[in-house]
C-alpha cells in the first residue's frame, strides 16, 4: 500500500477558471458572489467589474504568459483583481501590501511580473467598458504564482496552472461544492488555502464570505461571525484551530465542513471536537494536507474519532485525481507499513518554480507510476507511512523546513537574509519548540569580537514577513563545529527566556502587576516591563490572541484584540481593562 490513488472523476481538465466563472455569472447573475463587510457583490457585478479591469490590463500589455502582481488586502477588490488578471490571459501574483518593500520587489522580480494591480488600477478601471473579452481557453496556462520560503535564501514562486485549480475544486470527493455553499474567506491571498476558498465558491455559484483578520484572531468572535454569515464550509490553519478550540470549542457548530491543516493537527483538540455533541460540532471534520506545489490539498481524511492514547491524527488518503507514493531513497515503493518519503502525482502538480530551473528539477521528477505521457511527481520532503487502514500518517520532515503558524519557513532563507547584516560574521537559525509552539532562534557571532550587533530584529522585519523573524537572538564568540567543520546545530544551546531591559518600567498598580505577570507567564519570561513591546519579547499574533482571551476571562471584560495589537504593552492592556470594568 505504498502506492495510493484517489478516485478518478471527470473534472473539467480542458477548461479554465474564467470560463467556468462566466458560466455561473450568466446562469446566476443576481446571486451574491462575495460578501465583504457592507459590500454585497452579485455575480453580474463581479463579472462586469472584472471585465473593466481586464480591459485595462489588456491595454497595459497583459496577455497569455504575463504575470501580474496584485498588491491588495483581502476583500472583494482582491477577488475582482485576480479574476480580471485571469480574464486578461495573465497569471496573478499575490503580494501582501504589508510585506516589507524589499521582499515585495524580490517577489515581483522573481515572478517576472510586468504589471501590478493596486487600488489605483481599480479606480482607473471604472472608465473602461464592461463588455466581455474573448476568454483564454488553455487549461495548461498559468493561473497564479505563490511564493513559499526557499532554502536557497530567496522565496520560491510556485507556478500553478488552471487545470490544477480545477482538479482541486471541480468534481472532487472530499467536499461537495454547490450554489448553496457559503465559504469563509480567511486565508491571506499569499497562502494557498485562498485558492480553495475563492474558486471553491465562485466556480459553483456559491457565496464567498470575507471574515476580517481581527474577527478570526479575537477570542470568541469567530463563532458568532460564522453563524452570522451562515458559513457552511471553511478551512483553518492547525495553529488557529488549536487556539479556537482552547477558548471557544463550540465555534464550529452548524458547519457542514471544517478543514484544518497547514501543520500537524493537535490530537487533543481534534479529540475534543470529534467527541463533542453533534449539535456543537461540524457535520464533517477533515484533516487537509498538501504542499503549495500540489495545489492546496492532495490528501484529506475525516476525523471522526481520536483514540485517547493517540498522539497524532492521520492526514488521510489521496483526494480525487491525485496519486501518492511512499518511496525510499532509490525512488522505490517501500514495504507495507514502512516509513518513506511522500511523492505526489496527478494534475494538481504545479509547473515548477519561477526562474529556478535547478530547484524545479530537484523537486519535480518524472512520474514512473503514471500512464499519462510527461507526467511528473512532486517530492514533498515529508516522511510518512501508510497504515493498515490505508490512511497516511505524517512522521516528520527529512530536511530543515518547518511550519510556523501554518506558514512554510526555510531557516536557510532567514539565515541568508540575516547574513547580509554588516555586523555579523557567522550565524545559524534553528527551530525550537514542538508543533504549534515552534519558534525561530538566531545564533550569531559578531563581526567585531566582544560587541553585540544592534537592530537585528528591525533589520529582518524590514525584509521578511513577521512569521519569519526569529523570536530570540543569541550572541556567541563562536559557534560549535562538527568534525567536518560544519556548524553543529545540535550542540547549540537552547535560547533562555528573553527578559526586558534592566531599565524597563516596572508595574505601578496592582492591575499592571497582575497583567505583567500574566504576560510574562505566557511568554515564558521571568518578568515583563509595562512598556515593553509584546512582539519584541517573542510574542506573535496567536499568543496575543491567547493573552487577550485570558485577560477577558480573568477580568470579565471585552478587550478588543485590535486595541492590543495597535499598542502591544501592559500599559495599554491595563487601560483597556480599566475602561471595560
Amino acid at each position: 500500500m505504498s502506492i495510493l490513488h484517489g478516485p478518478t472523476t471527470p473534472f473539467p481538465a480542458d477548461s479554465t477558471i474564467p470560463l467556468l466563472f462566466t458560466e455561473q455569472a450568466r446562469g446566476r447573475p443576481d446571486a451574491v458572489a462575495v460578501v465583504d463587510a457592507d459590500h454585497r457583490v452579485t455575480y453580474a457585478e463581479l463579472d462586469e467589474r472584472s471585465n473593466r479591469l481586464a480591459h485595462l490590463l489588456r491595454a497595459q500589455g497583459v496577455g497569455p504568459g504575463s504575470r501580474v502582481g496584485v498588491l491588495l488586502d483581502r476583500g472583494h477588490e482582491m477577488v475582482t483583481a485576480v479574476l480580471a488578471v485571469l480574464k486578461a490571459g495573465g497569471a496573478y501574483v499575490p503580494v501582501g501590501p504589508g510585506h516589507p518593500r524589499e521582499r515585495q520587489r524580490e517577489m515581483l522580480a522573481d515572478a517576472q511580473a510586468t504589471v501590478t494591480v493596486s487600488r489605483e488600477e481599480l479606480r482607473l478601471a471604472a472608465a473602461w467598458p464592461s463588455t466581455p473579452l474573448p476568454l483564454p481557453a488553455d487549461s495548461r496556462a498559468l493561473a497564479y504564482v505563490l511564493f513559499t520560503s526557499g532554502s536557497t535564501g530567496r522565496p520560491k514562486g510556485v507556478m500553478v496552472e488552471h487545470r490544477s485549480v480545477l482538479r482541486l475544486v471541480c468534481r472532487t470527493d472530499y467536499v461537495s461544492f454547490g450554489p448553496d455553499e457559503r465559504i469563509a474567506q480567511v486565508a491571506d491571498p499569499s497562502f494557498d488555502a485562498f485558492t480553495f476558498e475563492v474558486w471553491g465558491a465562485l466556480l459553483h455559484g456559491g457565496t464567498l464570505c470575507v471574515i476580517p483578520a481581527e474577527t478570526v484572531l479575537t477570542p470568541g468572535a469567530l463563532g458568532p461571525a460564522l453563524a452570522a454569515h451562515r458559513i457552511t464550509t471553511m478551512f483553518l490553519t492547525s495553529a488557529l484551530f488549536t487556539e479556537v478550540m482552547t477558548d471557544r470549542p463550540d465555534s464550529f457548530r452548524g458547519l457542514r465542513n471544517l478543514l484544518v491543516g497547514g501543520d500537524v493537527v493537535d490530537a487533543s483538540r481534534a479529540r475534543r471536537l470529534a467527541g463533542s455533541p453533534r449539535d456543537l460540532r461540524p457535520a464533517r471534520f477533515l484533516n487537509g494536507y498538501g504542499p503549495t506545489e500540489t495545489t492546496t490539498f492532495a490528501v484529506c481524511g475525516p476525523i471522526e474519532s481520536v483514540p485517547a492514547d493517540a498522539t497524532s491524527v492521520p492526514i488521510g488518503r489521496p483526494i480525487a485525481n491525485t496519486s501518492c507514493y511512499v518511496l525510499d531513497s532509490g525512488l522505490r515503493p517501500v514495504a507495507d507499513g514502512a516509513a518513506g518519503e511522500l511523492f505526489i502525482g496527478g494534475p494538481g502538480v504545479a509547473r515548477g518554480y519561477a526562474g529556478q530551473p535547478e530547484q524545479t528539477r530537484e523537486r519535480f521528477l518524472p512520474d514512473p507510476f503514471a500512464t499519462e505521457p510527461g507526467a511528473r511527481m512532486y517530492r514533498t520532503g515529508d516522511l510518512v507511512r501508510c497504515r493498515a487502514d490505508g490512511m497516511l500518517e505524517f512522521l516528520g520532515r527529512i530536511d530543515d523546513q518547518v511550519k510556523i503558524r501554518g506558514y512554510r519557513v526555510e531557516p536557510g532563507e532567514v539565515e541568508a537574509t540575516l547574513g547580509r547584516h554588516p555586523d555579523i560574521r557567522q550565524l545559524a537559525v534553528v527551530v525550537e519548540g514542538a508543533a504549534g509552539e515552534r519558534r525561530l532562534v538566531a545564533h550569531v557571532v559578531p563581526a567585531v569580537p566582544g560587541t553585540r550587533p544592534a537592530g537585528l530584529r528591525e533589520f529582518l522585519a524590514g525584509r521578511l514577513p513577521e512569521w519569519m523573524v526569529p523570536s530570540a537572538f543569541m550572541v556567541h564568540s563562536a559557534l560549535p563545529l562538527t568534525a567536518t567543520g560544519k556548524i553543529d546545530r545540535a550542540a547549540l544551546p537552547p535560547a533562555p527566556p528573553e527578559g526586558p531591559d534592566t531599565d524597563a518600567v516596572q508595574p505601578r498598580t496592582d492591575l499592571e502587576r497582575e497583567l505583567a505577570e500574566l504576560t510574562a507567564e505566557l511568554l515564558g519570561l521571568d518578568r515583563v516591563g509595562v512598556t515593553d513591546d509584546f512582539f519584541a519579547l517573542g510574542g506573535h499574533s496567536l499568543l496575543a490572541m491567547r493573552l487577550v482571551s485570558q485577560v477577558n476571562n480573568r477580568f470579565a471584560t471585552e478587550v478588543a484584540l485590535g486595541d492590543f495589537l495597535y499598542d502591544p504593552t501592559v500599559v495599554r492592556l491595563a487601560a483597556e481593562v480599566s475602561r471595560g470594568c
